[in-house]
């Protein structure tokens, strides 16, 4: 295997160890309980063992791996009660963040949150695009909260929007992207119109469905 260029695609090598394991753990490679052996994975991605335990304090932060005494880290797929768990806390946290944000919200933030739907709403749709759209989906929902002055809530909604789940759903549900389009909009319309109680609805929607979605669509 050719070591990655880290410097081309602008990240670490933390980054990439934690994509490809958590990539391997959600396609299936690893079962529930299987331990994941630093030595083996640092030899096969061609890298120190300092990457690999990193990345494995990233996934035992989302949840996926547990490191137990004696027995290194050991691999525990998402399951649908943490999609549960992160999607409501998700919904509580953003639907108050929207609220408290709406009334510093000015035309220019509307403009910019609207230039990024169109953006995303013209870009096909391929494997060379869809890390661009998922950072564009992050930077919507970001734009929309961030003048929140609640810090507290705010940094809450940034942990929960910075798990893997938030930011690779576009990815996994794909055949749902209209329909994501099309709520979007309707959160953008919903914060124009200053209506604080309908634009927390929208939101609240919007994750509900995302959960919903996600847990009839993923491999668990």
């Amino acid at each position: 295997m050719e070591r990655t260029d880290t410097k081309k695609t602008n990240q670490t090598s933390e980054d990439l160890v934690t994509e490809t394991l958590r990539t391997a753990i959600l396609d299936g490679e690893f079962q529930r309980g299987d331990r994941i052996v630093q030595e083996d994975w640092a030899k096969r991605l061609q890298v120190s063992r300092m990457p690999i335990r990193e990345a494995l304090k990233r996934l035992e932060f989302e949840g996926l791996v547990k490191n137990e005494p004696r027995r290194g880290a050991i691999v525990y797929p998402i399951s649908i009660n943490d999609i549960e768990e992160i999607y409501t806390l998700r919904s509580m946290n953003e639907s108050i963040a929207v609220e408290k944000a709406l009334p510093y919200l000015e035309e220019s933030d509307f403009e910019e949150m609207d230039a990024i739907l169109t953006e995303m709403e013209t870009m096909p749709l391929t494997g060379e695009t869809f890390d661009h759209y998922s950072s564009l989906n992050q930077l919507f929902h970001k734009k929309l909260m961030e003048k929140c002055p609640w810090k507290r809530v705010l940094h809450n909604t940034e942990i929960l929007r910075n798990h893997y789940l938030a930011i690779k759903s576009p990815m996994i549900l794909t055949r749902y992207t209209d329909k994501a389009k099309m709520e979007h909009r309707q959160i953008l319309a919903a914060a124009r119109s200053g209506e604080a109680t309908l634009l927390k609805k929208m939101v609240e929607y919007h994750i509900e469905r995302n959960k919903i979605d996600l847990i009839q669509n993923i491999n668990l």
